[in-house]
């Protein structure tokens, strides 16, 4: 048996997951170990899986990611230079991961590849996540639904879609904003829950660091509830999702000190169904 670890993203979640698989079990079993990870409601044979190999028989890397998008049939694509539009291969369920169909007996993964491209149907209901009392849909914003697969690249983070506040794609990470960010999200204890209040004039910049705060809490797989957007934008460690409606406020396994909710100009006090008292918040705002 020869095991190898495969990096999948999840086209639609934007998240990107890690698999380790015998290259000698079906691709069948790979969906299986995928929606497992991607705590999937459906059934595992619904998920597509697609080789991320591009045209000159490279795989994908971080950077092209970002210009993966679904064509009119709903399928993965990707666009060169020329915009011009480029297929990715099928996986076949029923046949072993080293298929030379597939992966081939010789393959070994590199570092900073991609190798499967990873569709998750649209269900027709909205399946909670999490607790049972709110409800959850995949993110389907240009902007949110890329956030996992966007990396930084001398001191630049280049994103997919349009920033909602500057409508520019790219943010500078100002040294200032790593360094307040450590201060803001460091905790003695782990457990307990912390309040940071990131405070100054209109204009310098509070509204674009929360977007680097939460980029940086799901590079590294924290719970993230973006409150100030409507719908809210919820990352659960593997998967951004858009929350149609807020968990029962008593719910102690979704509103626990490991969740961060980013609060940009709102009191976060007046919002409805958000117990502060539970979690923890980072708030910018204009001093009053």
């Amino acid at each position: 048996m020869v095991k190898v670890t495969l990096v999948c993203l999840d086209v639609s979640g934007g998240s990107v997951n890690v698999v380790d698989i015998d290259t000698e079990k079906y691709v069948g079993h790979l969906q299986q170990a995928i929606a497992e990870i991607l705590k999937y409601g459906g059934k595992a044979s619904d998920l597509q899986l697609f080789l991320a190999k591009k045209a000159d028989g490279k795989w994908l890397d971080g950077a092209g990611l970002a210009g993966v998008t679904l064509d009119e049939a709903g399928a993965p694509v990707s666009r060169d230079e020329n915009g011009t539009p480029q297929c990715f291969k099928k996986m076949d369920p029923l046949l072993w991961i080293n298929n030379d169909k597939h992966f081939g007996k010789n393959f070994g993964p590199a570092e900073g590849e991609v190798h499967v491209l990873v569709l998750v149907p649209k269900q027709g209901t909205s399946v909670p996540t999490v607790s049972q009392d709110g409800v959850f849909d995949h993110c389907s914003d240009p902007f949110f639904s890329k956030f996992q697969t966007v990396d930084e690249v001398n001191s630049w983070l280049q994103f997919p879609a349009l920033l909602p506040l500057t409508e520019r794609q790219t943010l500078y990470i100002r040294s200032s904003y790593k360094s307040i960010a450590a201060q803001a999200l460091s905790k003695v204890d782990p457990n307990r829950r912390k309040y940071a209040v990131i405070t100054g004039t209109p204009g310098i910049g509070k509204s674009v660091f929360v977007y680097y705060v939460m980029w940086r809490l799901i590079k590294d797989k924290k719970r993230v509830l973006f409150i100030t957007r409507q719908p809210p934008i919820y990352f659960d460690g593997s998967t951004i999702h858009e929350c149609k409606q807020l968990p029962y406020s008593g719910n102690q396994q979704f509103w626990s000190p490991d969740l961060w909710c980013l609060v940009d100009s709102v009191d976060p006090t007046n919002v409805v169904g958000m117990p502060i008292e539970r979690c923890s918040v980072l708030l910018a705002s204009t001093p009053r």
